[in-house]
C-alpha cells in the first residue's frame, strides 16, 4: 500500500504517544493502587490498635464490625474480620472469657494467622482517647458486674500481612499489646472496585480527549515537519527555463534543512549556467551558419543561371534544395534557442486566425493530392500574435499532417471559440503509434519509427518549434489521447 510520508509520520507519532499513554496509565494504576493499599494499611493499624486498646466485649461485636467497615470504606461487614485474643499477666491466652476475647463469625474459616508472613508496619502508636470510634449517644450506667474493664495500655506494635480467602485478596493487621493481640482483616475487593470505577469514569472522559489531542498533535507535528519540504517542492515546481534565477531563502530554517536548501540552490546555479551556455552556443552556432548558407545559396543560384549543361543544372538544383533545407533547420534552431532563453521576439498585432487558416487550407489542398481534407473553421477568430510565427506554427502542423497521413487517408482541421481563447485541432490518420513514441512526440530531432518515415522529408524540429511558438503566445500545443491510428494535436491560444 502506497501512503504518503505525512500519513506515515502521523501514524508513527500516534503509535508512540499511544504506547506512552498506555504505559503512563499502567504505571498510574499501579501507583494509585499502591497508595490506596498504604492508606488501607494505616487505617488497619489504627483500627487494630483501637480494638487492642479499647475495652470491648462480644456483645458489641456487630456494632464494632459495622463501625470498622465504615471507617475502612468497605462495602459491607462481610468484607471485614476482626479478632481479639486476651492474655494473662504471664502472656498466656485466657480461655473462656468472652468479655475479653472475641472474633468475627467468618474468622474460623480464615487461614491460621501464625502461618502468615507478618511484616512490621511503619506506624507510630499513640494514646487513643477512650471515646474514639464510640457512638456519641451516652449509654445508661451498667451494673458493677457488667461494667467495662479498665482501658488497656495504648503502647504496642503493628504488623501487616496478606492472604487469600474464598478467592479474594485480604489485607490483615496485627496489633500487640501486653494485655492481648488484636487481629483485623479487610477484603480488598471493595477497594479495587471503587478504584476501578473511579478510573473508568475518569478514562471515559480522558481517553477520547487524549486520543483527539494525540491525533491533532501528531498531524500538527507531521505538518510542521513537512513544511520545509513542501516549500522546497513548491520551489522546484516553479523552476522553468525562464525562471532559473530563482533561489530559495534559508533564513529561519533548521540546520538540516538549511544544508538541503543550500545544496538545492547550488544545483540550480550550476543548472542555470549550463542552460545559458547551451542556449548561447545554439544561438551563436545558428547565427554563424546562417550567413555562409545565405552566401552559398546565392552562389548556387548564380551557377545554375550561368550553366547551360542540363546535368550540371540538375546537380546544382539538388544542392540548392539541400542548402535550403539546411537553412530552414538553422532558422528553426535559432528560434528554438531564443525560445529557450525567453528571448523569442514577438511582433504582437491583431491577427485574424480564421483568414490565416483559410489561406493555409487552400495551400494544403494542392499538397494533399492523395488525402481527404476537411475543415470546420469558425468565423471571426482573432488573437494577439506574431503573424510570421503563427503562420509558421500552422504551416508546421498542416505539413506534418500531410506528410504522415497515408495515401487515401483523412486530414481534419477544426477551429472554435472558447470562453478563454481559441482552440484549433489538427487531426490526421496515421500508422499505429505506440505509447512510447507518443511520449517523445515533441522531442527535438525525433522523427518516430524509421519504418513509418521512409521517404518522408523533415528535420524533427517542426513540432517542438510549434509548441514553443504556442507557449510564447501564452497558449500550448498538446497531443491528445485517442485511437492509435490517429494523431490529434490541439492548439490553444488566448484572445
Amino acid at each position: 500500500m502506497n501512503i504518503s510520508f505525512r500519513t506515515r509520520l502521523f501514524f508513527i507519532a500516534t503509535l508512540i504517544v499511544g504506547v506512552v499513554l498506555a504505559l503512563v496509565l499502567g504505571l498510574g494504576w499501579s501507583s494509585v493502587l499502591t497508595v490506596e493499599v498504604n492508606r488501607l494499611n494505616d487505617r488497619l493499624c489504627m483500627e487494630a490498635r483501637r480494638i487492642a486498646t479499647q475495652p470491648f466485649d462480644a456483645n458489641e461485636l456487630p456494632r464494632l464490625e459495622a463501625d470498622v467497615a465504615l471507617k475502612l470504606r468497605l462495602g459491607s461487614v462481610d468484607q471485614v474480620m476482626l479478632r481479639f485474643d486476651a492474655r494473662a499477666s504471664d502472656g498466656r491466652a485466657i480461655e473462656g472469657q468472652s468479655s475479653t476475647s472475641f472474633q468475627s463469625q467468618g474468622w474460623p474459616g480464615a487461614p491460621n494467622t501464625d502461618d502468615l508472613e507478618w511484616a512490621a508496619a511503619r506506624f507510630a502508636a499513640e494514646p487513643v482517647p477512650r471515646d474514639e470510634g464510640r457512638p456519641a449517644t451516652p449509654r445508661a450506667p451498667r451494673p458493677d458486674s457488667e461494667r467495662e474493664p479498665p482501658e488497656r495500655h495504648a503502647q504496642g506494635s503493628c504488623s501487616l500481612a496478606s492472604f487469600s480467602h474464598q478467592g479474594h485478596d485480604w489485607k490483615a493487621a496485627r496489633f500487640d499489646v501486653p494485655e492481648g493481640r488484636a487481629l483485623l482483616a479487610a477484603d480488598l475487593v471493595s477497594m479495587k472496585a471503587d478504584l476501578q470505577g473511579a478510573v473508568k469514569r475518569a478514562l471515559t472522559l480522558i481517553i477520547p480527549l487524549a486520543l483527539l489531542l494525540t491525533a491533532a498533535g501528531a498531524w500538527l507535528l507531521a505538518s510542521l515537519s513537512l513544511r520545509p519540504v513542501n516549500r522546497l517542492r513548491s520551489a522546484m515546481k516553479s523552476v522553468t527555463k525562464n525562471a532559473l534565477d530563482q533561489r530559495l531563502p534559508s533564513a529561519g530554517e533548521d540546520r538540516e534543512f538549511k544544508a538541503l536548501i543550500a545544496d538545492y540552490n547550488t544545483m540550480l546555479t550550476r543548472l542555470e549556467a549550463s542552460f545559458h551556455q547551451a542556449s548561447r552556443f545554439s544561438a551563436d552556432a545558428a547565427h554563424e551558419i546562417k550567413t555562409p548558407l545565405t552566401i552559398l545559396q546565392g552562389r548556387i543560384e548564380q551557377a545554375i543561371s550561368r550553366s547551360d549543361h542540363r546535368a550540371i543544372q540538375d546537380d546544382l538544383s539538388g544542392m540548392l534544395d539541400e542548402v535550403g533545407r539546411l537553412a530552414t533547420i538553422t532558422r528553426k534552431l535559432l528560434w528554438l534557442s531564443q525560445a529557450d532563453a525567453g528571448k523569442l521576439a514577438l511582433q504582437l498585432v491583431p491577427v485574424s486566425l480564421t483568414a490565416l487558416l483559410d489561406e493555409l487550407m487552400l495551400d494544403a489542398t494542392m499538397l494533399a493530392t492523395d488525402q481527404r481534407l476537411s475543415s470546420d473553421i469558425a468565423r471571426g477568430l482573432t488573437a494577439q500574435g506574431d503573424v510570421m510565427l503563427l503562420r509558421q506554427l500552422f504551416n508546421n502542423l498542416l505539413n506534418n499532417a500531410v506528410r504522415y497521413s497515408p495515401p487515401q487517408g483523412w486530414i481534419s482541421v477544426r477551429a472554435e471559440l472558447l470562453p478563454g481563447g481559441v482552440r484549433v485541432q489538427f487531426s490526421n490518420q496515421s500508422q499505429p503509434l505506440p505509447a512510447d513514441l507518443r511520449a517523445r512526440f515533441f522531442e527535438r530531432f525525433f522523427r518516430g519509427d524509421p519504418a513509418h518515415n521512409s521517404g518522408v522529408e523533415g528535420s524533427g524540429l517542426g513540432l517542438s518549434l510549434s509548441r514553443e511558438i504556442a507557449r510564447a503566445h501564452g497558449g500550448d500545443l498538446t497531443l491528445e489521447s485517442g485511437s492509435l491510428s490517429e494523431v490529434r494535436l490541439q492548439l490553444t491560444l488566448p484572445h
